[in-house]
């Protein structure tokens, strides 16, 4: 299931905002996990704001935007594209327009490692070249729960990420001197798919303004002895 809300009643003034986005009809199970990210006016992913969703019940989600530094873009003229993925017998909702849809998902906890902001997850099926990667990360202590996540590489069983501190790319993650463990959720859409229906309006949304799209320019060589370091830390 799919939508677009717009961000109209947020104050730009602020630099943490919530939104609550409710689904039309409503879940029957509370058992499911939200994609998304927010597009500007100009319908390309913003990177200026890190969302993350959460507080997940049969009448909807909220949505977590933190306003990154020396941000331009104002909010109120964005809006958030959201994915729900879950099991639609379960759900008892089907999305209208994307019902032939088939995910892979993938649960993993990560520790987080002194001088480390590098990391890897293997995938249970084979990637391929054009296939969008959809990323949450969830962390209970709250001194880290804001981490962005930057694809950096693939093969053909194996997807290679760095997190970051969502200030600016070169604030990695090294200060850490406790054990601090993360869950990364992923959903990976196959090559095959292109652009997603939007259920709550007419249009469609192209995956790259969601995930991350593999591509020949960030496959990795096999044997590669950076992301055999990579490998090895893990």
């Amino acid at each position: 299931m799919t939508g677009i809300v717009d961000l109209k009643d947020l104050n730009n003034e602020n630099t943490e905002h919530y939104k609550r986005i409710n689904i039309i009809p409503s879940l029957e199970d509370e058992n499911y996990e939200v994609f998304g990210s927010v597009i500007s006016k100009n319908n390309l992913k913003s990177e200026d704001f890190l969302v993350r969703f959460g507080i997940y019940d049969f009448n909807g989600f909220s949505a977590m935007i933190k306003t990154l530094k020396d941000s331009n873009t104002d909010i109120t003229e964005c809006d958030i594209f959201w994915m729900v993925i879950g099991n639609p017998s379960k759900l008892s909702v089907f999305s209208p327009k994307n019902r032939e849809l088939k995910v892979n998902c993938i649960k993993e906890p990560i520790t987080l490692q002194p001088d480390n902001s590098y990391y890897s997850i293997k995938t249970s099926g084979q990637l391929s070249q054009g296939d969008t990667v959809f990323v949450n990360i969830y962390c209970s202590t709250t001194n880290y729960e804001l981490i962005n996540i930057r694809l950096i590489g693939w093969s053909k069983n194996c997807i290679y990420f760095r997190l970051v501190k969502p200030k600016n790319d070169s604030d990695s993650l090294t200060n850490i001197k406790t054990n601090i463990i993360i869950d990364i959720r992923m959903c990976i859409l196959s090559s095959e798919y292109k652009i997603l229906g939007i259920d709550n309006k007419e249009g469609g949304c192209h995956l790259d303004l969601v995930g991350y799209t593999l591509t020949k320019e960030n496959l990795i060589i096999i044997n590669d002895p950076i992301f055999a370091e990579i490998d090895n830390k893990v």
